[in-house]
C-alpha cells in the first residue's frame, strides 16, 4: 500500500514529466490562492489543455514580460495545465485541479493535447526520402497532388543522418491531424505538429564497430547447418586478420532448443555460447561453434524456441559498444508459441520481440531452411518471422527461405550475409557511403545492405550531433513523399518510468483477474477496464491512478485520437460480437505486452533524463502504439 501511494505522488507531483521538487529550485507560494480546475479542452468536460515547455522557458508570477520570475529556467519537454490566458501568456499549474505555478509565455510552450507523438523512423529501413514539413495544410495538399515534388512552402526538412534520441531527445506533438486518401489508393494523415528539441547538439566520438550475433537452432537436423555457419566464419577471420576491421569486429553465438522441463535429456533450453565483448573476435567464434553440438534426441513437435533464442541474444549481450547490430538467426523451425508455456521469454510473442528488437536498434537477419519435413509448419513460420524481421515503415522484412533445406544454397546465402557486413562495415568505418539497392530488390544482399545504410546514417548522425529541425508549428504527412505505401513516421507514447509502471500495474490487475481460477470472467467488463486503461495512456498517463471508470467520458477520450492501439480501435459492439478464439488472442497479446513492459522498465539504455536532476522514476521513454494495451 505504501509503494502504491509513493508511486501516485511521483506521477502526480509537478511538472509531470519532470515531476519531483528537487528538479527546479524551491517555489514561493501564491498566498491564499484557492484551490481551481484547469481549462477544459473545447467540447471536452474530463480532458484539460495541457502545454509542453520548449527550451529556455520563464515562469513569473504575473502574466507580463516584466514580471516577477518564478523560475529562471523551467526545464525542457516540462507538461503543464492551463489554468487562464491572457495577453500572450498563460498561467500553468502542475495538475488538473489545485494551485497554479505561474505564467509563462505563449510562444515559450506548444500545446500538448495527448501523450500521442511522431518521430522519425530510419529511412534507409523505410526505403524513403527525406521528410518535408510546410507552412500550411494547402501547401502541404499541393504537394501531396503533385506527387510529393512541390517544395513550395517548405519551412523544414528531416536531417540527412538519423537523430539519436538518446543523445539530442526531441518530440513532434500532434496539434490536429486529417485523414485523407493520398494518390495511388493509400491512406494517410495530414498532421499538423510542432518541433520541441534542446538546442545543443551532443555528439558520440566513438570509433565505429560493428557486432554479429548467431543464434542457431541446434536441434538433431541442424548440424550440417553449424558447419557451414562455421566456415563462413573463418573466410570472414582471413579477411579480418591483417585488415583495418581488426579489433572492430565482434561475434556472438547463441544457441537455442526447447525447454528441458518438457524435454527431459535435451541438454539446455538456450545458451549463450560466446557473449559479445571487445574480445569475442573470429577467432573466438569458432572456438566456441566447435563446441556447439546438436541435441542427441529429438524435441516434441517441430517449432523451437527461437523466440527464447533471440531474447536471450538480446538480454545477454552488451551491445552498447557497437554502431551496427546484426543478429543472425538460423533455423529450420517455426518459433515455438509462447501459449504452450515453458517458452525461456514465457509470454513474449513475435510482434514484442520485434519491438525489443527495434528498440534496441538490433536489426535480425533471419535464414529460414524449408526443409521438407517441416512443409505444413512453413507457411505460418515465414509470417512470424517476416515479422519479427519487419523494416521500420516497410512491407519488406529481412527475410531469406532456403529451398528445401538445400545446403548449397545455404552456404551460398550465409557467404552473402558475411561478405556483405564485412564490406559495408569497412565502407562505414572509411566513411564511404553505402549505395541503397533498388526499391523492388529483395534479396539477402539488399536486405543486409539497407540494414547496413540504416547503421550508417544512425553513426553518422550520432558522430554529428543530428537534432531535429526546428520549427514552431508546421504540416506534414505521415507517410513517405516518395511512396506513399510507406511509413515516414513512427507513432509513438510518450512515458515517465513511472507511468509505464502503473500502467503495468494495471493491466497485471486486469489480466490476474480474468484468468483467476474459479472467477467467473465478466467479458464485458474485462474490456472496458483495458480500453479505459489504453485511453487514459493515450491522453494523458497522470490519470492512470484514478480508479473511476470513464464511463459515458469514453467518446471524449476517442473523439480527438489521431492514431489508435488494437483496443482503442475497438467497439464494445466489436468486442462483444469477436468469437472465443479472438478474445483469447487479445488475452494472449496483453500477456505479451507485459513481457515487454518489464524488458523495457529493466533496461536502462531505453530511459533518458530531461534535466540533469530527474529522479529515476522521472525519465523518459517514448513507446512505439503498437505495443499499447
Amino acid at each position: 500500500m505504501i509503494t502504491r501511494i509513493l508511486l501516485a505522488f511521483c506521477l502526480l507531483s509537478p511538472g509531470l514529466l519532470l515531476s519531483l521538487p528537487l528538479a527546479f529550485d524551491p517555489v514561493p507560494a501564491l498566498a491564499d490562492q484557492p484551490s481551481r480546475a484547469a481549462l477544459p479542452m473545447p467540447g471536452k468536460t474530463t480532458l484539460y489543455q495541457r502545454v509542453i515547455t520548449k527550451p529556455a522557458g520563464v515562469m513569473r508570477k504575473e502574466p507580463r514580460a516584466d514580471g516577477d520570475v518564478v523560475e529562471a529556467k523551467v526545464p525542457t519537454f516540462s507538461v503543464f495545465y492551463i489554468y487562464a490566458e491572457r495577453d500572450g501568456f498563460v498561467e500553468l499549474g502542475s495538475n488538473s485541479h489545485g494551485e497554479t505555478k505561474g505564467w509563462m509565455a505563449r510562444d515559450s510552450v506548444v500545446d500538448w493535447k495527448q501523450s500521442i507523438v511522431v518521430a522519425f523512423n530510419n529511412r534507409a529501413d523505410a526505403g524513403r526520402d527525406r521528410q518535408s514539413f510546410y507552412a500550411d495544410k494547402a501547401q502541404l495538399e499541393h504537394a501531396l497532388s503533385s506527387g510529393g515534388r512541390s517544395a513550395e512552402g517548405v519551412i523544414a526538412r528531416e536531417p540527412e543522418n538519423a537523430i539519436d534520441i538518446a543523445q539530442n531527445f526531441y518530440l513532434l506533438p500532434i496539434l490536429g491531424h486529417e485523414s485523407t486518401y493520398l494518390p495511388g489508393d493509400s491512406e494517410g494523415n495530414l498532421l499538423e505538429v510542432a518541433s520541441v528539441t534542446e538546442d545543443t547538439e551532443n555528439r558520440d566520438d566513438r570509433d565505429f564497430k560493428a557486432a554479429v550475433v548467431f543464434v542457431i537452432d541446434t536441434t538433431v537436423s541442424m548440424d550440417p547447418y553449424i558447419e557451414q555457419t562455421k566456415q563462413a566464419v573463418q573466410q570472414i577471420s582471413q579477411t579480418l586478420e591483417n585488415s583495418d576491421l581488426a579489433g572492430k569486429f565482434s561475434f556472438g553465438l547463441v544457441g537455442f532448443r526447447q525447454s528441458e522441463r518438457t524435454n527431459p535429456g535435451i541438454g539446455y533450453h538456450v545458451r549463450n555460447f560466446l557473449p559479445l565483448s571487445s574480445h569475442s573476435g573470429a577467432a573466438e567464434f569458432i572456438t566456441k561453434i566447435d563446441q556447439m553440438k546438436v541435441a542427441s534426441r529429438p524435441t516434441e513437435g517441430f517449432d523451437e524456441d527461437s523466440i527464447g533464442g533471440i531474447d536471450l541474444a538480446i538480454k545477454d549481450n552488451d551491445w552498447r559498444d557497437f554502431k551496427a547490430r546484426y543478429l543472425i538467426l538460423i533455423t529450420d523451425a517455426g518459433p515455438r508459441s509462447p501459449e504452450l508455456g515453458d517458452n525461456y521469454a514465457q509470454m513474449l510473442s513475435v510482434g514484442e520481440l520485434a519491438g525489443n528488437l527495434r528498440a534496441n536498434k538490433i536489426r535480425a537477419q533471419i535464414l529460414h531452411l524449408k526443409t521438407p519435413a517441416g512443409a505444413s509448419d512453413h507457411a505460418s513460420a515465414e509470417a512470424k518471422y517476416r515479422e519479427v524481421s519487419a523494416m521500420d515503415g516497410s512491407a519488406y522484412a529481412r527475410y531469406t527461405s532456403v529451398r528445401n533445406g538445400d545446403l548449397h544454397a545455404f552456404r551460398s546465402e550465409i557467404d552473402v550475409v558475411a561478405s556483405e557486413i564485412l564490406g559495408t562495415s569497412r565502407d562505414i568505418a572509411a566513411n564511404r557511403e553505402i549505395t541503397e539497392p533498388e526499391a523492388q530488390d529483395v534479396s539477402t544482399s539488399a536486405n543486409i545492405r539497407r540494414a547496413a545504410r540504416a547503421f550508417q546514417l544512425e553513426y553518422v548522425g550520432s558522430r554529428e550531433g543530428e537534432s531535429a529541425p526546428p520549427f514552431y508549428r508546421a504540416w506534414t504527412v505521415d507517410r513517405a513523399f516518395n511512396d506513399f505505401r510507406r511509413q515516414a513516421l513512427d507513432v509513438r507514447i510518450l512515458l515517465t518510468k513511472n507511468q509505464l509502471s502503473t500502467m503495468t500495474e494495471n493491466l497485471r490487475e486486469i489480466v490476474e483477474r480474468a484468468n483467476r481460477p474459479g472467477e467467473l470472467l465478466d467479458a464485458n467488463r474485462f474490456f472496458q477496464d483495458i480500453q479505459d486503461l489504453a485511453l487514459r495512456t493515450s491522453n494523458d498517463p497522470t490519470q492512470l491512478n484514478e480508479n473511476r471508470t470513464l464511463g459515458n467520458a469514453i467518446a471524449e477520450y476517442l473523439d480527438d485520437l489521431p492514431y489508435k492501439s488494437q483496443t482503442t480501435a475497438l467497439t464494445m459492439q466489436d468486442w462483444v460480437s469477436a468469437g472465443a478464439t479472438e478474445q483469447r488472442d487479445i488475452m494472449h497479446a496483453l500477456n505479451s505486452k507485459l513481457e515487454f513492459y518489464e524488458r523495457v522498465h529493466n533496461n536502462p539504455d531505453l530511459w533518458f533524463a530531461l534535466h540533469e536532476d530527474a529522479a529515476p522514476g522521472e525519465y523518459v521513454t517514448t513507446m512505439s502504439l503498437d505495443r499499447m494495451p
